[in-house]
């Protein structure tokens, strides 16, 4: 007789469970072949997966891009699948991690503008930007907004943090 107390539950995954986590990963590489070849650069993809990637926009079958989504699946398995997930959600405007992104570049824009001690801690944070560039700007925004209303420099000031923040 076979003793059962052997098995350590918390090892045991069902075959149904598998199925579901295989089912996530095609799913997540299918969000990947929606992005442009431009997009996957931004993500920390292996060689093997950017070329099934690449291979995928080719297909046009639905059989075969089906078969290539489950290959695709299978490749995510050596994949960091929570990287993978946080970068899809940066690109998602609905998703929460993207909004509170967008949150914490609107606050550092409206903490430059209306104060300049916030300008030594944002270039204390971010020592690789152009700060000639940031310094006009700010001028040019900080014009604007005491002018009542905020427009073209007021949004670049915002495009310019957010590409700081990006990098």
């Amino acid at each position: 007789m076979t003793d059962y107390q052997d098995f350590d539950d918390d090892e045991f995954v069902s075959k149904s469970e598998l199925k579901r986590e295989m089912e996530r990963l095609q799913e997540l590489g299918r969000q990947l072949t929606e992005l442009t070849p431009a997009q996957w650069q931004k993500f920390d993809l292996t060689e093997t997966l950017l070329a099934a990637l690449e291979e995928s926009k080719r297909l046009k079958q639905h059989e075969a891009k089906r078969r290539h989504l489950q290959y695709i699946g299978k490749l995510m398995r050596s994949e960091d699948v929570d990287g993978i997930r946080r970068q899809l959600d940066l690109l998602d405007p609905s998703s929460e991690l993207y909004g509170r992104l967008q949150r914490q570049q609107e606050l550092w824009r409206t903490r430059l503008v209306e104060s300049d001690d916030a300008l030594a801690e944002f270039m204390a944070e971010f020592p690789q930007l152009d700060r000639q560039h940031l310094r006009n700007l700010l001028r040019n925004a900080r014009k604007e907004h005491a002018s009542g209303k905020t427009g073209k420099h007021y949004k670049a000031l915002f495009q310019f943090i957010k590409a700081q923040m990006a990098e």
